[in-house]
């Protein structure tokens, strides 16, 4: 196993406060056997599901964001030869005619879409949109929009990844914007291909967009060996509102993410809900993973400390006595500090003494 290519497949995209994939090898390698079932019901950018069908280990990942089951979905893929051919044959006729497609293209359109795009970005982006949508192939699809995906906040105006604010970008002409998704494209090609050799045995390994506490719609009762998951940390990130103008270009429904998006600075900050809502929630999604674990099964939860009405939420503390119903015991317990380790966040997310907690149950008979 190439842990070097793995870690990069496992960037490809931003997501930020995502577990690395060395943490998830290691538990998954600790924790479970080759083709036992691994599931991830805050699946995010599908971290769990990549470590688990590089051990050849059948994994289910659900989530509510859009953008993350684009990401996981990506990092499941397996390309035949002649799609790998298609996709090169798709980047090369972009790179050929994009100056001339561009002059006759009906430019995509949504409320706000000139607050946070240069007009040359909407030009370049429409082409790239309408080349997409005239693929037949659900895979070709799903690479070409993973690689659009992954440009579109750095050619918009939006700050970055962690700061939603529209600011003015220098250089943002149509060959600069086509080159960036012209580089982006060929280099996520070339790993890609690399990556396409590596042995994986070919299991069911899933990326859903679902509400997790709808988990047994998916999978059987009694049948899961692992739960691998990190939710979110309270009141630090809002997904769908990062991840919007992704979701406008490649008509996903931000709606949805939104509403059904838990702990985030829109319910905690914004409408000011109490912390007991997110510990409701959780124990909710949680109750509903339990039917569908196997007695004496693993649960893995990566969470971080948060702060919610002026008062630290201890999220060790909470997720003990939330999920005390539930006849877990902790067998195990470590934490490190956040302003050490979530160095993607803008330092007024990076509370000093916050903690991210790594919680090891088991579910008893």
């Amino acid at each position: 196993m190439n842990l070097e290519l793995l870690q990069r497949i496992d960037r490809i995209h931003p997501y930020p406060a995502k577990f690395t994939i060395d943490l998830a090898l290691k538990y998954i390698l600790e924790y479970t056997k080759e083709k036992d079932v691994i599931y991830d019901p805050f699946m995010g950018a599908g971290t769990t599901l990549l470590a688990s069908s590089m051990t050849n280990r059948c994994a289910f990942g659900t989530d509510i964001n859009y953008i993350g089951v684009l990401i996981a979905k990506f990092k499941l893929l397996k390309l035949s030869s002649n799609e790998i051919l298609n996709l090169t044959k798709f980047i090369n006729e972009f790179e050929k005619n994009y100056n001339n497609k561009i002059k006759e293209m009906e430019l995509f359109f949504y409320p706000s879409i000139n607050h946070w795009f240069c007009d040359e970005a909407i030009m370049v982006l429409s082409l790239i949109k309408n080349m997409i949508n005239t693929l037949a192939d659900e895979k070709e699809k799903i690479f070409c929009k993973l690689v659009t995906s992954s440009i579109i906040n750095v050619i918009s105006n939006q700050d970055s990844d962690t700061r939603y604010a529209a600011i003015k970008k220098p250089n943002l002409t149509i060959e600069n914007i086509a080159n960036i998704f012209i580089k982006k494209f060929k280099t996520t090609l070339k790993l890609f291909i690399e990556f396409n050799k590596e042995n994986r045995l070919d299991l069911l390994n899933q990326a859903m967009l679902l509400n997790s506490a709808n988990c047994k719609n998916i999978l059987e009762k009694n049948s899961v060996d692992l739960i691998l998951t990190s939710p979110p940390y309270i009141n630090t990130y809002d997904y769908y509102l990062y991840h919007k103008h992704r979701m406008y270009w490649l008509d996903y429904d931000v709606k949805y993410s939104m509403e059904n998006e838990i702990g985030s600075r829109r319910e905690y900050s914004s409408l000011k809900k109490d912390s007991s809502k997110f510990n409701s929630d959780l124990f909710k999604i949680f109750s509903n993973c339990n039917n569908i674990l196997k007695n004496n099964a693993h649960i893995i939860i990566i969470i971080g400390d948060g702060r919610v009405c002026g008062k630290t939420y201890d999220a060790k503390e909470n997720i003990i006595q939330a999920l005390h119903p539930l006849n877990w015991t902790l067998v195990d317990y470590s934490y490190s500090f956040l302003d050490q380790t979530s160095r993607s966040f803008q330092q007024s997310y990076r509370t000093k003494g916050k903690k991210e907690h790594i919680l090891i149950f088991q579910k008893r008979a």
